[in-house]
């Protein structure tokens, strides 16, 4: 399976300006079945979601661009914080209220601080983290700082952030580079320096939220001590640990994220209209 060509997938995007938001695009895939929210990590857009929206057939997906990336404006502020904000803006001014919440690494993050606020739905958490900070002298946060515009979407740094653990179709890892380096370097930096004062802890002590949290083993960003961290703070939340798999499940592993969200939604009551 290929996603959808990228000028395919930017043509579905629409635009609303939001009161202390800006502008934000997303797409709305409509339907009459339950509407998921579905939101994307640091660095990518709603493409992120390209594998998985034929296999939630049935559901409504609503799939926003994060502030600063794809056609979304940036937000004065860069933390998990303001991305939550932002997406309840956004609901807000869609007039909807999700079923339940997907979301990617800071997708994640941004699920969690929405689930800490109001939203008692379930959530799905793919590859979470709830100290995301890389670190003073990670190799990682090192390469962030020293980008520079422009970034070249073939540079070693992109590419080894996009590895994966499986093989992915290469025309679209190129496809999300390419979009990856469009966003400044300013705004990378900004986004990690929030990173370093993200702690989530005690907000996700506090979730009592249905969730499901799916994660790779081979996953190089958020590791075996961000897995621990997830279990003995979400205690009520159910687990999946997929082999040979990096930090993007839903590209790697599609099919069977998509199974367990599926079994996950239909359990706590979220079921599609094909179920139906």
């Amino acid at each position: 399976m290929t996603p959808s060509h990228a000028d395919a997938w930017n043509a579905r995007k629409r635009m609303i300006d939001l009161p202390a938001v800006g502008r934000m695009a997303f797409i709305d895939t409509g339907g009459a079945g339950p509407t998921l929210l579905l939101l994307h990590g640091f660095s990518d857009t709603s493409r992120s979601f390209a594998y998985l929206e034929p296999l939630l057939r049935g559901y409504r997906l609503i799939m926003p661009d994060m502030p600063g990336h794809g056609g979304s404006a940036p937000m004065n502020e860069m933390h998990v914080a303001n991305f939550a904000t932002s997406i309840v803006s956004l609901m807000h001014g869609m007039g909807v209220t999700p079923a339940a919440i997907i979301g990617h690494s800071m997708g994640a993050m941004t699920t969690l601080e929405i689930a800490g606020r109001s939203f008692d739905g379930p959530i799905v958490l793919l590859s979470a983290s709830l100290n995301p900070g890389f670190g003073d002298d990670n190799d990682v946060a090192l390469a962030i700082r020293s980008l520079r515009d422009p970034i070249d979407p073939a540079s070693a740094f992109l590419r080894e952030w996009y590895a994966c653990a499986s093989q992915v179709n290469a025309d679209f890892l190129d496809t999300m580079r390419r979009e990856a380096a469009v966003m400044p370097a300013k705004l990378w930096r900004a986004i990690a320096d929030g990173f370093e004062q993200t702690d989530l802890t005690s907000t996700a002590a506090r979730i009592s939220n249905p969730a499901l949290s799916i994660s790779g083993l081979c996953d190089p960003l958020f590791g075996r001590s961000h897995r621990q961290d997830l279990c003995e703070t979400l205690r009520l939340a159910e687990f999946v640990a997929l082999a040979e798999v990096g930090h993007n499940p839903h590209w790697e592993a599609p099919d069977v994220v998509a199974g367990r969200i599926l079994s996950f939604l239909r359990e706590h009551g979220v079921a599609n209209t094909i179920d139906a």
